[in-house]
């Protein structure tokens, strides 16, 4: 079994964030912070937003005292975690199921966290001191959904092309790529094939002649004879001497 590869980016780091016990929302308009006890915060943490793949993961880290360690020792521990999945096939904002902005602060959300041992879920108040650490943790969740809208319309058009693909392919008659011959040969098969041949006679030149010609017979050695001095031929050396000529010939016609 191969092993799964998980891709994780680290989003933002805020070294300061209050946590708040947030009472149970009174009215439809949203969560106040005026109504936490600002003054007073339930925990001073820190914030972990990162990506695991397509979801968001929210960890709020604390820090206490270190066991078996000398004094002042001080070990991080996980206080809190919101892991946000947000489906975009579904209508409506689904960010604003785990984090809701409060309606009199651009400082303060409610975060919804869950129990991992007990599935329970409960809403927290977390605030910023600096209202710069505050927009970057909204711009934080705006780049996730903003990424993920835009792989979904990466992943759509590669389908559609795919598809396109397919369809410029069975519309012009292009074959699948086909397996095995069923004619192909068996192991320890084999097939004999008898080509017959004829070996082609070759040219004859004369490179004594100095004329360049192919296929003409050389001059008899001697002197050359004049037309008054040549013996006369008779009809059986004429004819034997024209049959050689077709032959020599007869491979080069045409």
């Amino acid at each position: 079994m191969a092993d799964t590869v998980t891709i994780e980016q680290r989003l933002l780091k805020v070294d300061e964030l209050f946590v708040y016990r947030i009472p149970p929302m009174k009215t439809a308009d949203g969560h106040r912070a005026e109504l936490w006890g600002l003054a007073k915060p339930l925990m001073t943490c820190s914030l972990i937003v990162n990506r695991r793949d397509d979801t968001l993961c929210l960890d709020i880290m604390a820090e206490r005292p270190k066991p078996n360690a000398p004094a002042g020792a001080m070990e991080t521990y996980s206080f809190a975690q919101s892991v946000i999945n947000v489906d975009l096939s579904k209508p409506g904002n689904q960010l604003e199921h785990w984090v809701a902005a409060v309606v009199d602060s651009s400082r303060y959300f409610a975060l919804r966290i869950r129990d991992p041992n007990t599935g329970r879920e409960a809403f927290i108040g977390i605030g910023f001191r600096e209202r710069l650490d505050a927009t970057n943790f909204r711009m934080s969740m705006e780049d996730y959904v903003n990424s993920l809208k835009r792989e979904t319309k990466a992943k759509q058009m590669h389908e559609k092309y795919e598809q396109s693909e397919q369809e410029k392919s069975a519309e012009s008659g292009v074959a699948e790529p086909l397996g095995p011959s069923q004619f192909s040969l068996k192991e320890g098969e084999k097939i004999h094939v008898n080509i017959k041949s004829k070996t082609p006679r070759k040219r004859q030149t004369n490179s004594s002649s100095g004329t360049g010609l192919i296929g003409l017979r050389p001059p008899p050695s001697g002197a050359v004879q004049s037309p008054t001095d040549e013996e006369p031929q008779n009809d059986n050396n004429t004819a034997a001497a024209k049959a050689d000529d077709d032959d020599e010939w007869g491979d080069f016609e045409g």
